[in-house]
């Protein structure tokens, strides 16, 4: 089961509302709701700020609960880990970008393309992959795809799952992964 199902549906158990009720009293469509609890679609900006009110909850929690969903435990536990003891930025010569949204992926990467006497032109050659649109998801101005995720981790020979991690640090604050850890250690 879900985390945010089950939370979701606890609270409002608790609370003695059922979905249809819920959606009622959050003025929104109730298959909508109800495909959202039960984990068929995601749930929109809307319906979020809606629902938190209703169950009492911090968004921090509720959006714990949607990392416990999206992640396995072990790449969240990587995330807290390395958001712990974050690394040091990376200088690679000739490279002129120096404002990145991701510390974590960039640093981590370009250690590893010096380490390997790469340059990030030459991964995304072996990766196959745009060289530009590289560069953006590297810095985290992209969402990385699954493709370049695979790629970047066989020429570096670095685990997927790592790669993941480090773009999980990136997006969430150390008590929101702490958060997502502690709903998936109490199942």
């Amino acid at each position: 089961m879900s985390y945010i199902r089950e939370n979701v549906e606890r609270i409002l158990k608790k609370k003695k509302i059922t979905v249809y009720r819920a959606s009622q009293l959050m003025q929104v469509n109730d298959s909508g709701l109800y495909a959202m609890v039960r984990g068929r679609s995601n749930f929109s900006e809307k319906y979020i700020n809606k629902i938190i009110p209703l169950l009492e909850v911090s968004r921090e929690e509720f959006e714990s609960w949607v990392i416990a969903d999206k992640y396995p435990k072990e790449i969240i536990k990587k995330a807290m880990s390395i958001k712990q003891n974050p690394p040091s930025p990376v200088e690679i010569p000739q490279q002129k970008t120096k404002i990145t949204k991701s510390p974590i992926l960039t640093a981590k990467i370009d250690k590893l393309i010096l380490e390997k006497q790469l340059s990030r032109t030459r991964l995304s050659k072996l990766i196959q992959y745009d060289q530009i649109a590289l560069n953006r998801m590297i810095l985290g101005a992209y969402k990385m795809s699954g493709r370049v995720i695979e790629g970047i981790s066989d020429v570096l020979e670095v685990s997927q799952d790592d790669i993941r991690s480090w773009i999980l640090a990136d997006k969430y604050s150390l008590d929101l992964l702490c958060m997502a850890w502690n709903a998936c250690i109490s199942e």
